[in-house]
């Protein structure tokens, strides 16, 4: 998730008109809850993740790396990047789409409510994924 204080370290190095404008462009037309404020965490479980640097905005695609049974890692993947010189916010707004689309293709069907998650909060009840609403106070492996 957004950490304050790297957002406040990193709005001290204020970005370029382009990328601001990009910034609220994002900010201000996705149809997806967004935190964060240099690096914007889009959607609620995040979908997207667009970081932007002092010459760029790099698009990630949230993923988690399981150390073991129990033990998850956030390990976003780079989707890519639009550099300021030579970008356009067309090219931004598609590689979040793209993204987006690609994030929600992850998520599963509860088994228990029919509701689709994603795949970090689905756990397994008898071989079948199931979110955590469905199965409060049951002992089960996430």
């Amino acid at each position: 998730m957004p950490s304050k204080l790297l957002d406040a370290l990193l709005l001290a190095m204020p970005l370029s008109p382009t990328l601001e404008s990009w910034r609220q462009h994002l900010l201000s037309h996705l149809n997806y809850p967004v935190q964060g404020a240099q690096s914007l965490f889009i959607g609620d479980p995040v979908l997207v993740i667009v970081s932007f640097q002092p010459d760029r905005a790099e698009v990630l695609l949230p993923a988690m790396e399981w150390r073991h049974h129990d033990i998850k890692t956030p390990k976003p993947r780079c989707q890519g990047v639009v550099l300021e010189r030579g970008g356009s916010l067309e090219q931004l707004l598609t590689l979040v789409d793209d993204t987006i689309a690609l994030r929600l293709k992850s998520f599963r069907e509860c088994g228990g409510c029919g509701k689709r998650c994603a795949p970090e909060v689905l756990g397994s009840l008898q071989g079948e994924p199931v979110c955590r609403d469905c199965i409060k106070g049951r002992r089960v492996l996430f």
